[in-house]
């Protein structure tokens, strides 16, 4: 895509770079220097950054374009060029019609080599012309296998996926097992019902982890014999999630200034040596832009973070933080408790931190 680029000059740099990222304005490359400011921009937004400097009295120059043209006048001037142009976009559309690899996922108890001899079985080993492939054909007879409820087979760009889906494994009848049921929370007991075993506590007690609930073991008058503890024991638990918010933090927030760069693997092998970009701290989006033949495009794109002191108003986000710790808290919370009496939300401040407590009681 076309660019254009803009020497700015001026002190005001971080009042402008606020202005752009207000307006939409997306830059794919920024260089700082004494005084003066380079900006790298679509060449569609240029007429809006040109109304920006004019408005706010900044003395700017453009000093070129980067785009199809100056790359075409260039390649012209190397006829070698030319030809390495055209060697690649044939072996783009050659070896686009080819596979060369292919991955097996999803399975846990099905062996992958029964897929592989499969797919080797049909000719899917090394380059493979995609017009020759039968992906129906491989599909059935990998459901064939045992333990497969289904299958997926895709051509995704040069590469053969396949998905399994494996059937539920067979139930295997319960063991007698004579160890003791003991306690897994801090609870108040409500209920106990023991099918084998002699139960330990009664409604109204309070166990602590590890306590002994039901024991695998039948007393008589004459003595006792061993059995399986079997049974359930429901108590009241609550769970707590505390929260702390001060009244200000220093925090690394976005500035809107961007770097791009753009890397080429061949084979995986990275070629040429990478661009750092011209800041420290920062997030990085990478994304794939062509991949073929060997040939592996990947886009790095930096956004610049900046140490600030945020002010945090208390008032303001505490429901938002209490909402986020109780979704949180619930995660943490078995699928079988059933809820009683709800979440209980206790707020103080001390010292300019804001405490926030959230109780949850279930059985």
């Amino acid at each position: 895509m076309k660019k254009t680029i803009f020497l700015v000059k001026g002190e005001r740099t971080l009042f402008l770079l606020n202005a752009l990222l207000r307006a939409g304005i997306t830059l794919e490359r920024i260089e700082q220097g004494e005084g003066e400011i380079r900006l790298w921009v679509d060449f569609a937004d240029a007429s809006r950054l040109e109304h920006i400097l004019t408005e706010h009295d900044f003395t700017y120059e453009t000093q070129g374009y980067r785009g199809v043209k100056p790359f075409l006048s260039r390649l012209i001037r190397r006829p070698f060029l030319i030809v390495a142009t055209v060697l690649t976009l044939v072996a783009i559309f050659f070896f686009e019609s080819f596979v060369y690899g292919y991955s097996v996922e999803g399975n846990q108890y099905v062996n992958t080599e029964s897929v592989v001899a499969i797919l080797r079985e049909n000719q899917v080993d090394g380059f493979t012309y995609k017009g020759s492939i039968d992906l129906k054909e491989i599909r059935r007879e990998i459901v064939a296998l045992d333990g497969v409820s289904f299958a997926s087979v895709k051509i995704i760009g040069n590469r053969l996926r396949v998905e399994v889906k494996e059937e539920l494994p067979r139930e295997t009848p319960d063991l007698l097992s004579y160890d003791p049921i003991c306690s897994l929370y801090h609870a108040v007991v409500t209920k106990v019902v023991a099918e084998s075993g002699t139960p330990r506590v009664a409604s109204g007690d309070t166990v602590e982890v590890g306590d002994l609930l039901i024991e695998p073991y039948y007393a008589f008058t004459e003595g006792g014999t061993e059995a399986p503890a079997r049974g359930e024991v429901w108590g009241r638990v609550t769970y707590q999630k505390e929260v702390i918010l001060p009244a200000f933090t220093a925090e690394t927030v976005l500035t809107g200034e961007i770097f791009r760069t753009r890397t080429v693997l061949l084979f995986g092998r990275e070629i040429g040596k990478r661009e750092d970009p011209p800041f420290d701290a920062y997030d990085l989006i990478e994304r794939t832009i062509f991949r073929g033949i060997g040939v592996t495009v990947i886009e790095r794109t930096y956004r610049r973070r900046a140490a600030e002191t945020v002010y945090h108003d208390f008032d303001g986000e505490a429901s938002a933080l209490i909402e986020e710790a109780r979704r949180e808290l619930l995660m943490s919370v078995p699928f079988y408790a059933r809820e009683r009496g709800g979440a209980r939300v206790t707020q103080k401040k001390v010292d300019n931190v804001l405490h926030i407590v959230i109780y949850y009681t279930t059985e």
